[in-house]
């Protein structure tokens, strides 16, 4: 039997309510990322093997050599499912996984990593990451074979920086292998004035506020499906995205499709599956959230807007058209129109094959194997009972408030990482630092500055006595308080 120590923010059966997920940042910024981690976990979930989720905990901060040991002592893989993690945001977690990864001495697999630059791919924007992707790429050849990117796009960066291209692995997104290579899609339908759409957009595209205003407007079924961590705070508590100014853009309460009830979140994918599969039609620019309803059965068309959604949709050969600007009218009935399944359809299986090759390449075993029974896996999902869909403030029925008083009755004020439905870290390596509540730092500010201020006290009460013990004034102190002492008792 093989232990797999998987990077993923918590296994596909564990349900964590939204409040968790948004404090301990389970999904790690982005709902999206279950996809493939839960994909790959599938994959590699046959017996006798164990899988544990690392809950991401190895990328917040430098591992230790304790850290490193225990890993070394416990498990017999790493496997790092990832996505555009050559970038400029994630350097750092990249070096904290390249800092551990360097002390490890079992075999350590990369899934799915990409690059993420203008749609120009041009590679001068990954000029601030080029040391730490080459500390991180180095260091994780050194204990595989290969290593999985997600297009030639990332391949040629890889290349640029001196690796060899033999070992260098084109495999996609595992997400689209979640189930094996006879996936299909059914065809987009003609759509009507009642269909039901499912936008997914990056706020910070321009234009990006316009177009969905529009669309809203216009499709009066149009549910708004978000992802990122700023949009689950949105749905939980009405805080506005803090970095988008457009009042256009579906990231403030204020909005029409937060007002009448028309976004969602899920902080499962397979909650997520399940309601895409009842749209009609599903485009925006989320590659994951396109992906989603294509796992679902449900055609999507992607918008484009930048290399890593670029590089990924032309690999998987995905129903997608260039869209880095939104600056011109579009009409969703007219991309439903565009969207064609047969080159995603016709590409799947030899895509799929690279997949499995890759894994096999990596010493991974599968449940696409002969004789490999992944039934555990599906029977633990089967038991699983997963949160619904968070949705905004605005729901009539008030069981979304009562849902968020129930989370404050339980003492989330005083310390957020301690209550009845906190996400218990199956291994806690590197030990998670919380952050808590404001309310929890400002007692522990107050008692560490009453306990130096009483030793500061304990100090100088100890100078004292030992100055009236030397000095002429202090014998006379000394004398009359033993006096009176004396006249006390007398």
């Amino acid at each position: 039997m093989a232990r797999i120590l998987i990077r993923a923010g918590k296994d596909p059966f564990t349900a964590v309510v939204p409040e968790t997920t948004l404090t301990q940042d389970v999904f790690n910024s982005n709902s999206g990322n279950f996809l493939f981690q839960h994909s790959v976990w599938k994959a590699l979930d046959v017996a006798p093997h164990e899988l544990v989720a690392n809950s991401t905990l190895s990328e917040r901060r430098t591992a230790t050599a304790e850290d490193a040991a225990r890993i070394n002592e416990e498990f017999d893989h790493f496997v790092v499912p990832m996505a555009n993690s050559f970038r400029a945001d994630f350097a750092d977690k990249l070096d904290h996984l390249a800092a551990l990864i360097e002390q490890l001495t079992i075999p350590t697999t990369v899934i799915g990593i990409g690059a993420q630059a203008p749609a120009d791919r041009s590679f001068d924007a990954l000029a601030s990451v080029r040391d730490v992707s080459r500390r991180f790429v180095a260091a994780v050849l050194e204990r595989s074979p290969s290593i999985g990117v997600r297009g030639e796009f990332t391949r040629d960066f890889l290349v640029d920086l001196g690796f060899p291209g033999a070992a260098i692995d084109v495999i996609g997104c595992p997400s689209l292998f979640l189930q094996g290579p006879d996936l299909k899609v059914r065809e987009p339908a003609e759509l009507g004035v009642d269909a039901a759409l499912g936008l997914n957009l990056t706020p910070e595209v321009p234009g990006i506020g316009a177009f969905a205003t529009e669309q809203a407007a216009r499709h009066q079924n149009l549910t708004y499906v978000g992802q990122d961590q700023h949009d689950l705070r949105l749905l939980l508590w009405g805080v506005p995205h803090p970095h988008v100014t457009d009042p256009l853009v579906p990231t403030h309460l204020r909005h029409p499709l937060y007002q009448q009830d028309r976004m969602r979140l899920f902080v499962d994918t397979w909650t997520w599956y399940d309601f895409l599969a009842q749209q009609d039609f599903v485009y925006g620019t989320r590659f994951h959230g396109n992906v989603a309803a294509l796992l679902a059965g449900t055609p999507a068309l992607m918008l484009a807007h930048d290399s890593r959604t670029l590089e990924l949709a032309e690999y998987h050969r995905m129903p997608h058209r260039l869209q880095p600007h939104f600056d011109e009218p579009i009409r969703a009935e007219d991309l439903a129109e565009a969207t064609d399944l047969a080159p995603f359809h016709d590409a799947m299986p030899e895509r799929f094959g690279r997949y499995t090759a890759f894994l096999e390449r990596n010493g991974l075993e599968h449940r696409w194997q002969d004789g490999r029974d992944g039934s555990q896996f599906d029977e633990r999902l089967a038991q699983a009972s997963l949160p619904p869909a968070v949705h905004t403030l605005a729901a009539p029925d008030l069981s979304e408030v009562a849902s968020r008083l129930e989370w404050l009755r339980h003492a989330m004020v005083i310390d957020l990482t301690r209550h009845p439905k906190r996400y218990e870290y199956p291994f806690n390596t590197p030990t998670y630092q919380g952050a808590g509540s404001r309310h929890a730092r400002l007692a522990e500010q107050r008692d560490a500055k009453l306990k130096s201020q009483q030793q500061r006290i304990d100090e100088l009460t100890t100078r004292i006595d030992r100055l009236e013990r030397v000095t002429p004034g202090g014998l006379v102190v000394r004398l009359v308080r033993k006096l009176r002492a004396m006249l006390r008792r007398g």
